[in-house]
């Protein structure tokens, strides 16, 4: 509930205090009355006035005292005061008061109508003044309350000028960038953020094209990039937006807002969830059906460039009886070292895979197919000529080899892998531990 205005009026003779009284009766106002210099003091510590009505002819303090301590007083030094006084209208009389702080000076009689008059002026200008102060209020309130929330927030922000000049970075992004606000606050955006890509390359999104981009209205964003931080490269999310003091976007940009934030536990759990659905968790290998749609892949590929592939498709010889003699884990072993020395063959543009049990795969690109397989079969039993060390000493471990050519033996992937499949088996009839070409 807003209360009304208080004008304080001061005069030793109570008879003025009543008739002011009459003056202000039906005014919105709250009056309040004196009958000395030192209890309107007083008053004047306890609570703000819009005006003080202020007799000069008083015992004790007269107004003009009054008045010039209210001046000294930085809570009353502005309040104003109309004095009130029945003495002399020499000019003297009139510049002391005013000399102390006077705004205006009337004669008793006091007329009423004058004296509202002049009154309301001040409270008009009070309300206004009250008005304002709780503008201003409020809006400490609400700077206070949003740089609370930007100080909390668990994400880097930066306020950037159009030009590119950083004017604001909240503690996280301080924290991000390992340095201070005052040494962010008026460097260039370029200089203290620098993003890499997956290689530790610059990006291909520079700061330039982000203020570019907000320039034009729009929003920018990536979550593949890396931040880079003394010798270190985190992994962040970066989102830039356009600032513009219209919420309809009715006016120019006048800046741009950098948000950033860590995301290099979210990275490290993606990959782990892409592995666990792309890899064979014993042998790190990639797994069925990865292959099936990387061979898909490889196939349509090597149908629009006209290239050459060799599947070649491996069974290891005699593994059951490993697992039943030796035990699972001695099977494991087994299969980990197969899986290490199928790598040891292959270039890093091969696809290596595991398709289940004691099978593996392997996809050679060519332009001579047969010749590549061939050396790269030969490699492959060589390595497997070596024992494998288990718990309970050294196996010895064959593997008989199935390949399949496209587009020979077939242009289609799925055909492709069963024609090598044949092939493997045709090279264990032969005695196992060699390689076989597929014959249809």
């Amino acid at each position: 509930m807003m209360t009304h205005p208080a004008v304080l009026v001061v005069d030793d003779q109570s008879s003025n205090l009543v008739a002011m009284e009459a003056v202000f009766d039906g005014e919105p106002v709250d009056l309040v009355k004196a009958s000395s210099g030192q209890e309107a003091l007083k008053l004047l510590l306890q609570r703000d006035f819009a005006v003080v009505l202020l007799d000069v002819q008083m015992p004790g303090l007269d107004g003009f005292e009054v008045a010039e301590i209210m001046r000294s007083n930085p809570r009353t030094e502005s309040t104003p005061i109309i004095f009130l006084t029945a003495i002399s209208k020499e000019q003297r009389y009139i510049f002391r008061g005013y000399e102390t702080g006077a705004v205006d000076y009337l004669f008793k009689p006091i007329d009423a109508a004058i004296l509202r008059s002049k009154v309301r002026v001040f409270l008009e200008l009070d309300r206004k003044n009250r008005s304002l102060r709780e503008s201003l209020r409020l809006l400490q309130e609400e700077r206070d309350h949003n740089q609370v929330l930007l100080r909390s927030l668990s994400e880097g922000l930066l306020g950037v000028t159009q030009s590119g000049n950083v004017f604001y970075a909240n503690p996280t992004a301080e924290e991000m960038l390992g340095a201070t606000f005052s040494d962010l606050v008026g460097r260039r955006l370029s200089e203290i953020f620098t993003l890499y890509g997956e290689n530790a390359e610059p990006a291909d999104w520079s700061v330039g094209e982000l203020l570019v981009t907000c320039a034009r209205g729009e929003r920018a964003h990536r979550d593949d990039l890396f931040l880079r931080r003394g010798d270190e490269d985190v992994a962040v999310e970066v989102s830039a937006n356009p600032l513009q003091p219209d919420e309809y976007m009715r006016q120019p940009v006048v800046g741009v807002v950098v948000v950033f934030r860590d995301v290099s536990s979210r990275r490290q759990n993606e990959k782990v969830l892409t592995r666990k659905a792309t890899q064979d968790a014993l042998t790190g290998l990639y797994n069925r059906a990865e292959f099936e749609r990387l061979l898909g892949a490889r196939v349509a590929d090597a149908n629009r460039h006209e290239t050459s592939l060799a599947l070649l498709y491996l069974d290891l010889d005699r593994f059951k009886s490993i697992n039943d003699t030796q035990g699972h884990h001695a099977g494991d072993l087994v299969l980990k070292a197969a899986a290490e020395r199928l790598r040891e063959c292959s270039r890093d543009t091969d696809l290596v895979a595991r398709l289940g049990g004691d099978e593996f795969v392997m996809v050679l690109e060519s332009n001579e197919p047969r010749r590549a397989a061939s050396l790269v079969s030969g490699k492959i039993l060589q390595a497997f000529a070596r024992v494998v060390e288990v718990d309970s000493g050294h196996l010895q471990v064959g593997t008989s080899i199935g390949i399949a050519i496209y587009p020979d033996d077939s242009t289609h992937s799925d055909d492709l892998l069963k024609c090598a499949d044949k092939a493997m088996y045709q090279a264990k009839s032969s005695g196992r531990n060699n390689y076989r070409f597929y014959r249809g």
